[in-house]
């Protein structure tokens, strides 16, 4: 049967393997998981209950809408889901005020503001309620300033601090300073809060060292198959996802014409080319533009003239003839093209990449 169809796999074994491996690294620390984003365009609802069944005990979340869904989730797997801490990365706001009750979510507070705002709620309900505390060591996006921590210290003791924590900037620079000196900072602020748990690492930042892991560590998308060292030749983590794509249409051109928009690709001699079902509407950059690089049975094809919104033209000039028909299977991302590969092609990096796959695959969870 000749398909139209893209098809995105999701190896789940490997996404628990790399959960593992995350998790042997921090042997004195509980490994939580960053969640947000669908798990970074994953999809939550099939890979956060593995995580939770595999240990995972705090999730974080950037928003009360995803928190919400989780904790839904959760519940419907029949997990003991009260045990499991959604922490909600944005903070209290009073206008989530109902779904932080009813669907027992936790804030991560980043702002003095904030910390009123959620206090004042624990006085309407009479009762100490939990939240993440998220101090501001230098990366000055996010997170409690040092000019607010002495209100914040005095003030907090009304609320039943579980955690304090920050965020690296550069932590997949494992030479760059900035580390140590944010570092530093946070041991110095956390230290007011002696009773609570301490978190500051990401992916990356958990290959800094045991220095770094403190109670809780946060990685994201080193559980989904993005390299969270960069700077070695092997990594740990491993690729679980494959994106496909079906030849729709192969055409022969002659020396002098050209493919795509804006006429950016001139044929310098006689091509066969190929058309493929996906473009920026489905997650594949425009940067990729006459750079991209797919594969059909492991053998390269050029991504040749603009990327547009449904549709990418290939050079299959190279290819057997006997491997190019309709309907056949051409890697988009997979065992020759990974998500970092395709990430340095773009421009960019493997957390866009991940984030941007569209709505138009059909999704198959490996199990």
């Amino acid at each position: 049967m000749i398909t139209s169809k893209c098809t995105l796999t999701i190896d789940l074994d490997i996404i628990r393997d790399n959960y593992r491996a995350l998790q042997k690294i921090c042997t004195l620390t509980e490994v939580g998981a960053a969640v947000k984003a669908n798990c970074y365009g994953l999809g939550a609802e099939q890979i956060a209950p593995i995580l939770a069944n595999f240990g995972c005990k705090y999730f974080f979340v950037a928003n009360t809408d995803e928190g919400v869904t989780l904790r839904e989730r959760f519940s419907k797997e029949n997990l003991n889901h009260k045990n499991l801490k959604i922490c909600v990365l944005n903070g209290y706001f009073t206008a989530d005020r109902d779904d932080f009750i009813n669907y027992n979510l936790i804030p991560v507070l980043n702002s003095f503001k904030q910390l009123e705002l959620w206090r004042n709620l624990s006085h309407q309900l009479n009762k100490k309620l939990s939240c993440f505390l998220h101090i501001d060591t230098g990366m000055n996006r996010f997170g409690i300033p040092e000019g607010e921590f002495n209100d914040l210290v005095q003030n907090a003791n009304e609320l039943d601090v579980l955690c304090v924590m920050s965020h690296l900037s550069s932590s997949e620079e494992p030479d760059n300073q900035t580390n140590k000196e944010q570092l530093m900072k946070f041991k110095q602020l956390a230290s007011l809060f002696p009773n609570a748990k301490k978190s500051l690492v990401n992916s990356s930042g958990i290959f800094l060292g045991p220095e770094y892991h403190f109670d809780i560590a946060r990685p994201g998308v080193a559980i989904y198959g993005v390299n969270p060292t960069p700077y070695l030749q092997e990594s740990v983590i491993k690729n679980p996802v494959t994106l496909e794509a079906p030849i729709i249409q192969i055409k022969d051109l002659d020396k002098g014409q050209h493919v795509g928009y804006n006429r950016t690709y001139e044929l310098g001699e006689r091509h066969l080319i190929a058309t493929l079902p996906l473009g920026y509407a489905d997650g594949y950059p425009r940067s990729l533009s006459n750079k991209g690089i797919v594969f059909i049975n492991d053998k390269p094809a050029p991504v040749i003239g603009r990327v547009s919104m449904d549709l990418i033209t290939v050079d299959v000039t190279k290819i057997p003839p006997e491997e190019l028909f309709l309907g056949q299977t051409v890697e988009i991302i997979g065992k020759n093209m990974s998500l970092d590969k395709i990430a340095n092609l773009a421009g960019t990096n493997g957390y866009e990449i991940l984030t941007m796959l569209g709505n138009r695959y059909h999704k198959f969870y490996k199990y």
